[in-house]
């Protein structure tokens, strides 16, 4: 249930990603051939209008096709006769699209459910909760402890503060959404205290106009986060250093990992997950990389500057080149989960 909850979530983001696209391809009087959720093989369609309705075998993806998208078509409701700037709305908007939905689940989770408040162990602030708020992935003790685990018992005694996990660690009893359950430390404190951060929280929901400022702060700080941590992967990469220290980087194994363990913890929990993934999938697609919605913008931007659009098929061959270059990355991301994973 909870993979079929996970599939869901991420065929509903896509959908709305691609209804971005739709809605200002039909706004622009673009003829659009085809909406499709998944990816084909075709299970469904219908056309309705000029537009094909579909449902394809492989939930993981979605398209709109439109007339003159890939190639120059000169009839009036082409997309390839528009002007650029129009062309450039229509792809934006499907980015724009995750950064709603995101902005949107943010304030309903802050509303709804609350949002947590790091307090320290100021002993003035009551019914606090002591949380894992950070893990190394590579310690043995992880997948028995998770981020947003809270801890409840240190030795058989209810924690009050995070300074009672300092030291004589034998045991600590955790809750993961309603499951409760004991883990022996005995040996491995050290390994623990080193492995995994730990700070004290409070829980408040927020007023309704709070929650809606709140959610499209939160949605900009997180996207902020991902543009200097790409940032910081292209530096490591160009360097020869590698991926920097203390940065995870996952595929859709391991996202659908950290997806079910938070649904675990409660529905709130999910759902602010499912934000952060539409930011982060937000982040990425603007990316001026071929293949991608921001690739596209740069052939957009090349084409305003040099006067004309560039060749069909060298256009052709760049993309194909990166979507190759990026199903590899997926699948090597994917295989490295699959092995610190189960193996």
């Amino acid at each position: 249930m909870n993979i079929i909850i996970v599939i869901f979530s991420l065929v509903f983001l896509i959908t709305l990603h691609e209804l971005g696209h739709f809605f200002f391809a039909k706004r622009f009087g673009v003829e659009v051939e085809e909406f499709g959720i998944g990816i084909p093989p075709r299970v469904w369609g219908k056309k309705i209008g000029e537009t094909i309705y579909s449902l394809n075998l492989i939930p993981f993806g979605g398209f709109v096709r439109m007339t003159g998208e890939h190639e120059k078509v000169n009839k009036e409701n082409s997309f390839s006769e528009k002007p650029i700037w129009q062309r450039a709305i229509i792809i934006v908007a499907g980015v724009v699209s995750f950064w709603i939905v995101a902005a949107l689940i943010f304030s309903s989770v802050f509303y709804f459910w609350g949002t947590l408040t790091y307090v320290g162990d100021d002993p003035d602030v009551e019914d606090a909760m002591v949380l894992v708020t950070g893990a190394n992935t590579d310690s043995d003790l992880y997948g028995e402890i998770m981020i947003q685990d809270r801890i409840i018992e240190v030795n058989g005694k209810e924690i009050e503060k995070t300074r009672d996990l300092v030291e004589g660690l034998e045991n600590i009893t955790i809750k993961r959404g309603k499951e409760i359950k004991t883990i022996d430390l005995e040996g491995r404190g050290e390994e623990f205290l080193g492995s995994f951060g730990i700070g004290r929280y409070t829980e408040e929901r927020m007023d309704f106009l709070p929650a809606l400022r709140a959610g499209p702060v939160r949605t900009f700080e997180i996207s902020k986060m991902q543009v200097v941590a790409f940032g910081q992967l292209i530096k490591g990469a160009l360097s020869g250093e590698g991926i920097p220290e203390g940065m995870e980087v996952g595929g859709p194994v391991m996202i659908g990992s950290l997806a079910t363990q938070a649904l675990d913890r409660g529905v709130g929990d999910y759902l602010y997950f499912v934000a952060f993934i539409a930011s982060v999938l937000a982040v990425i697609n603007i990316l001026p990389i071929p293949a991608l919605d921001g690739g596209r913008l740069l052939f957009l931007m090349i084409e305003k500057i040099k006067g004309g659009p560039i060749p069909e098929k060298a256009e052709t061959m760049v993309n194909a080149f990166f979507f190759v270059l990026l199903i590899l990355l997926i699948l090597v991301v994917t295989a490295r989960d699959i092995y610190r994973m189960f193996i």
